[in-house]
């Protein structure tokens, strides 16, 4: 088989480490894959799996800091640039990774991935050359309102526009989940449509929310999210079956 990309993105500590050293696990363990692990981020101080390539060979933080005087946010951004300007190298070594799945864990700055031009031009050239798709993890605990899902489905529709690129939205711990309401809203597009029309009534937004209704229900059936817990490993076979259909012909996530 061509070998599929698999790009972890999400906001800090979302669990995006976790996922990959597990999932990557779990692909060789239970399906038999030969699984190669890559760390993009330049501020990782561990990583909870052995990186095939590690950008840090190449580029850190803590360096760029040092030589550069700059504080940590500043670093971080400027690493980004970093790897642009060495783009051809490391892509280079990540085709030279050969296996059946490439497990790229991305800096737990995402917007310093994502926003800037390091991370599409990235994901583009390996797009050109085989599969690519963008894996975007979110905790389960950071999402525990309505507002807290627009945000979540917002940043995820940023994703897949600045990636372009089929996109799983994966929702971690989802073992701690006990909120009725909130897994009908993360599960049922026509509830979630509803609960935001509600809220226009109710002052919330209501300038904007009647066109991110329209928008977020169409994203939410277009994209279809998976509940797991990447510490205990529960829904992978959902996540490999939906990154599986994302490589379909019709290429249709629902």
């Amino acid at each position: 088989m061509v070998i599929t990309n698999l790009v972890f993105l999400g906001p800090a500590g979302s669990g995006k480490s976790t996922l990959t050293a597990n999932f990557g696990a779990w692909l060789n363990e239970y399906m038999g894959f030969r699984v190669r692990y890559v760390n993009l981020d330049p501020g990782a101080d561990y990583t909870p799996y052995k990186p095939d390539y590690d950008i840090r060979e190449l580029i850190t933080v803590e360096d760029v800091m040092r030589e550069e005087k700059l504080g940590p946010n500043g670093a971080i951004l400027r690493c980004m640039d970093l790897m642009l300007g060495s783009i051809d190298k490391i892509l280079r070594d990540l085709l030279n990774l050969k296996g059946d799945f490439r497990l790229i864990d991305t800096p737990g700055q995402m917007e310093a991935f994502v926003l800037r031009r390091t991370g599409p031009e990235l994901v583009n050239r390996l797009t050109r050359a085989e599969n690519a798709i963008a894996v975007f993890l979110l905790d389960l605990e950071l999402v525990s309102s309505l507002e807290d899902l627009i945000t979540a489905e917002l940043l995820g529709l940023i994703v897949q526009l600045k990636l372009m690129v089929p996109m799983v939205m994966v929702l971690n711990k989802s073992d701690i989940l006990e909120d009725q309401e909130m897994s009908e809203l993360l599960s049922d597009p026509s509830y979630l449509r509803e609960e935001l029309e509600k809220g226009i009534a109710k002052g919330l937004l209501s300038d904007v929310v009647s066109s991110l209704s329209e928008l977020l229900t169409y994203f939410s059936q277009s994209a279809r999210t998976v509940k797991i817990s990447a510490k205990n490993r529960l829904g992978f076979e959902a996540l490999y079956d939906l990154i599986h259909e994302a490589f379909c012909v019709c290429g249709d996530l629902t």
